[in-house]
């Protein structure tokens, strides 16, 4: 399926005018773009990290989880509207960048990951293990081996670093 008439639609955008003709507002707008990545990757490296137990292990990673969601979330709705500003000034060669599709992708399976194995895992965590005392609000049959959450979380950390140096490998190419 060829999707190049995507790009040559955002190309023609008043969006794509706008980012090509004032180099301030796109500064700003790469600024936002960079800061928000950098908040989605500390926000998942925090979550990941404390259930790998390498970080924060005596505060409960219930805690850690739930304060990143909303951050986690916020970032990439930030992520995508710069990001869709950016390609919109260089649409026409994003549309035959294999690192592009990479990074698309990757951010498609990253959210997949998130919303569905990450978040499934992560609220079965086994307290116990973690030395948070006893988690009543799951049964123990329900509970997730703790291998399996270290697993997830060094899945995550990889499918999120693959994302981040995709999208780096756009500008070199």
């Amino acid at each position: 399926m060829d999707i190049v008439f995507i790009f040559e639609w955002l190309d023609a955008s008043w969006l794509a005018e706008l980012s090509k003709s004032s180099a301030g507002v796109f500064a700003m707008v790469q600024t936002v773009h960079i800061a928000s990545m950098v908040m989605l990757g500390g926000m998942v490296m925090l979550g990941d990290l404390r259930m790998m137990n390498v970080l924060l292990p005596n505060v409960p990673s219930a805690t850690i989880i739930n304060g990143t969601r909303k951050w986690i979330w916020l970032a990439l709705l930030f992520i995508i509207l710069s990001g869709l500003y950016e390609a919109s000034a260089i649409a026409m060669k994003l549309a035959h960048n294999s690192f592009f599709f990479a990074k698309m992708a990757g951010l498609g399976m990253g959210m997949a990951f998130i919303l569905t194995i990450r978040s499934a895992v992560y609220s079965r965590a086994p307290a116990v293990v973690e030395g948070e005392g006893v988690n009543n609000n799951i049964q123990l049959d329900e509970v997730v081996q703790p291998w399996v959450v270290k697993l997830v979380a060094v899945t995550s950390l990889l499918i999120w670093f693959s994302v981040a140096s995709a999208g780096r490998w756009i500008g070199f190419s």
